[in-house]
């Protein structure tokens, strides 16, 4: 289990700051109070300090990544999971991140095996989520600025365009376009897909949105799940192996 972290949130608290004596603390004493909290072992008092800081719709991995360490304290893993994954989606490539949620995911009792891709495949996803989607951009919008410069250079020397000039600006624009359909699909798994992790002990899997439909199958608390739809008082779900089914909305947490 790793440390919590202990900067401050950030600038946004400042602007925050005028509104928060209508809860007696501002988002970054209260942060500061959950992390004392924390480190010395009041783990319930730091899940209340945390839960308070995300009520000024502040979205900070910082918070959302303590917060998963205090549930993880209290043997709470599903929301354990569920703060850790709302961390790594704020900040994918953070190794504190996805070393704690790892470590949670190990304590889960379903062993949902994903649907076997090439190795290929899982390494490039694995590589695509150490980078992640802000790195990739920033990669392609360098590229971009590279093909641009070339270009100019080209268009202006008194030689004018060579053979190696136009090989070498096909491969820039080919990693650009590999590049910016990498970050498509990292920003589709990571930020654009909707999911949920299952928060009670365990709960029922139906054939259809309602308590008179069959029961599937069983899952237990910490599992993630990928929304396919919603009703009001219902989520039809799939699982890595590519089971679906409808869960109540009231068993799960939303990423």
């Amino acid at each position: 289990m790793r440390r919590v972290a202990h900067q401050g949130i950030g600038g946004i608290l400042v602007l925050l700051s005028a509104v928060s004596p209508a809860l007696g603390e501002t988002p970054e004493e209260l942060f500061e109070r959950g992390n004392a909290a924390y480190e010395n072992s009041r783990y319930g008092e730091a899940v209340n300090a945390y839960e308070t800081v995300l009520k000024y719709d502040i979205r900070d991995p910082r918070v959302e990544y303590n917060l998963g360490n205090a549930y993880f304290r209290l043997g709470e893993l599903g929301r354990a999971i569920l703060h850790y994954e709302r961390a790594r989606r704020l900040r994918p490539v953070d190794p504190d991140i996805r070393a704690n949620l790892e470590l949670a995911r190990s304590r889960r009792i379903d062993r949902v095996e994903p649907q076997e891709a090439a190795a290929v495949v899982h390494w490039t996803r694995a590589l695509q989520e150490r980078l992640g989607p802000d790195r990739q951009a920033l990669a392609f919008l360098a590229l971009l600025w590279v093909i641009a410069g070339l270009t100019t250079w080209a268009s202006i020397r008194s030689s004018g365009w060579s053979p190696w000039v136009g090989w070498a600006l096909a491969a820039l624009v080919l990693a650009a376009a590999l590049t910016a359909l990498s970050w498509l699909v990292t920003w589709h798994r990571l930020e654009g897909e909707r999911i949920a992790v299952v928060l009670d002990a365990s709960v029922e899997v139906l054939a259809g949105p309602g308590e008179n439909n069959a029961s599937l199958f069983t899952v237990h608390e910490g599992l993630t799940l990928t929304v396919r739809s919603e009703r009001p008082d219902w989520v039809q779900v799939s699982l890595p192996n590519g089971l679906n089914g409808w869960i109540p909305r009231a068993a799960l947490g939303f990423v």
